[in-house]
């Protein structure tokens, strides 16, 4: 697959380079946001790994303003059109605001998790970090195969599918305690954050798909 890449002659990095470092970036963002709610759950919530999070987020946004810069100076972005490339890093953007709205969240959140809940919400919590996951790779494979990165966007929607359940099922339960309507609203936005991860991935892993189809010959 013909690929052409222009480099960055203030940073010396090709869009090749800023997109792999933006893949990092989401990857390490996603897989500490995992660990935070870990410990969040077993109430011990590691402060630190909240500021990584959020940290990650921002060099991650850096690396995409750099990157649609160089992509509209270039106007080359093959195998697809410029318009497909900023759609996609503005879309993995998504992805990364989402994963920093729960750490942020997470710092001001003033409730534990339901004990009855805790396994649940740790099953979406690891389907979040792998639907990321699994989109990263979908992400490196449509640069050199279309088959394999079609095949790959099914392992995203299949995940999100298995989130979609989980999520049901912990709202459910935590909209039939009576403690506190509080904790119960802040809980349930806390587990719809989560879900949204898994959402915007697989709405990106859809615009992929369609790409392929898009450009068959690729």
């Amino acid at each position: 697959m013909v690929k052409f890449w222009k480099k960055d002659s203030e940073q010396g990095m090709s869009l090749e380079e800023l997109n792999r470092k933006i893949l990092e970036e989401t990857k390490f963002g996603t897989n500490t946001l995992n660990k935070v709610i870990n410990t969040y759950i077993d109430g011990n919530l590691n402060r630190k790994d909240l500021d990584e999070v959020t940290d990650s987020e921002h060099r991650a946004d850096r690396l995409k303003e750099k990157y649609i810069k160089l992509l509209f100076e270039d106007k080359r972005a093959l195998p697809f059109l410029v318009e497909d490339r900023f759609n996609i890093i503005t879309m993995l953007d998504k992805v990364n605001s989402r994963s920093e709205y729960v750490a942020r969240f997470l710092e001001i959140m003033p409730y534990g998790v339901y004990d009855d809940i805790k396994e649940d919400f740790k099953q979406l919590t690891e389907l979040c970090c792998k639907t990321v996951e699994e989109l990263i790779k979908c992400l490196e494979l449509i640069e050199t195969s279309f088959d394999e990165a079609y095949e790959k966007t099914f392992d995203v929607q299949e995940l999100r599918r298995e989130a979609r359940k989980i999520n049901f099922n912990l709202l459910e339960v935590i909209f039939k305690k009576t403690d506190n309507p509080t904790r119960v609203y802040l809980l349930s936005k806390l587990v719809r954050g989560v879900y949204d991860i898994i959402a915007w991935a697989e709405d990106l892993a859809d615009y992929l798909r369609g790409l392929i189809i898009k450009y068959p010959s690729k």
